[in-house]
């Protein structure tokens, strides 16, 4: 019976599960972008084109507002903050969707990962980094459905549905949307879109975080076989099957990290300059103002780039980990000449730097993070100074 019972044990521990809820996302949204029939079949690629045009259209609607409304300061501080928002859902998509293929691709090379049926510690590892894809699949969850909610509820707490305030800076021009029924109307396309915007990011954030958990289970898997070789140099077959698998594990996970550093550098170049307008605004709204509804922005924003930023330090520290084990293992016990030299070309390819890159001016990391933090407080300083 333990037989049987085995494989159904060790098969809840790939990742579909976790990327089906993230897929939900983008299905409820109309936006499957990792599907075969993406821009092939009539109804994907119209809502395709839809959501395209929409954005566009915000964009204008949001400078037009804007402009409309320059006298008032809360309007102009917001109106940026949904201008950048839109500007950051806009190159997001585009960026998945020119990369779909790719990113399809790696998606299944996670789902049909099965390194854990090698035995009871790779099981133990899968386990551990499943657990985490959970915990910042929920994280994530929250953390977007919450930004969404605070803005939406800030003028019912505030008492600002009586004075006519929107919960994002734009509106339907041409009208003046402090008289009835545009105000309601207005209010109710925000609540739409806002939710859309949550829903769409919770998805498309979705295979990064598997990426991520992924890489780490395979580097942490590498690490536990480097400390074994050499252990035993007798067993000259053992030691030779251990290579081999450590050598082509490695070259794997070598060809995946470097197609997500790729994938994702000009994507999160975008998002770590739009975060950086956004917690620069935030603040500056709030300094001004203490009661506004931008908390839920700065929140998310920071939560998102720390989430992002926390991510690529769990690789960049893994990967130090492998280089350490590759360096302190018992490599010179090994007296075979090919094994001698795949951990030569071991040794030299562990100098690498792996990671996701930001543009190619560095990786996501905790200096990152830093860094990030340090350019929007810069910038939102130089703001009060202008505006005294």
């Amino acid at each position: 019976m333990y037989f049987f019972r085995k494989p159904q044990r060790y098969f809840e521990l790939n990742y579909n599960r976790i990327y089906d809820v993230f897929h939900w996302f983008l299905k409820i949204t109309l936006l499957r972008i990792f599907d075969d029939d993406f821009l092939v079949a009539l109804i994907p690629t119209t809502m395709f084109q839809f959501y395209e045009s929409e954005i566009i259209i915000s964009l204008f609607v949001i400078v037009v507002h804007a402009v409309s409304y320059r006298k008032d300061i809360d309007t102009v501080i917001l109106s940026v903050s949904a201008f950048v928002s839109a500007f950051e859902v806009l190159l997001k998509i585009n960026g998945m969707v020119y990369r779909r293929k790719e990113i399809a691709q790696m998606i299944r090379t996670v789902l049909n990962d099965r390194s854990y049926l090698n035995g009871p510690v790779e099981a133990t590892i899968s386990k551990k980094y499943q657990r985490l894809a959970r915990k910042l699949l929920f994280i994530t969850i929250l953390s977007y459905l919450s930004a969404a909610i605070m803005l939406l509820i800030y003028p019912l707490l505030t008492g600002g549905i009586e004075e006519r305030i929107l919960p994002v800076g734009y509106s339907i021009p041409l009208v003046d949307y402090h008289n009835s029924p545009w105000y309601q109307i207005n209010y109710l396309l925000q609540i739409v879109q806002a939710n859309w915007v949550a829903l769409v990011f919770i998805g498309l954030d979705g295979p990064f975080y598997l990426f991520v958990c992924y890489s780490a289970s395979q580097l942490e898997m590498l690490i536990v076989y480097l400390r074994q070789i050499g252990e035993s140099p007798d067993n000259v077959v053992e030691q030779r099957r251990l290579i081999r698998k450590v050598f082509d594990m490695h070259t794997r996970l070598s060809k995946f990290l470097a197609s997500c550093s790729n994938i994702y550098r000009e994507v999160y170049l975008m998002q770590v300059l739009c975060s950086i307008v956004h917690i620069c605004v935030s603040l500056f709204h709030i300094q001004l103002k203490f009661k506004n509804g931008s908390y839920g922005m700065l929140l998310t924003n920071i939560n998102k780039v720390w989430l992002f930023c926390y991510c690529g330090q769990l690789v960049v520290s893994k990967s130090a980990d492998f280089s350490t084990a590759v360096y302190s293992n018992q490599w010179y016990q090994l007296w075979n000449r090919r094994d001698l030299q795949d951990m030569l070309f071991m040794l030299r390819n562990a100098q690498r730097n792996y990671g996701f890159s930001v543009g190619g001016f560095g990786f996501l990391s905790f200096a990152t993070f830093t860094a990030i933090m340090k350019t929007a407080y810069s910038c939102n300083a130089f703001l009060h100074r202008v505006m005294n």
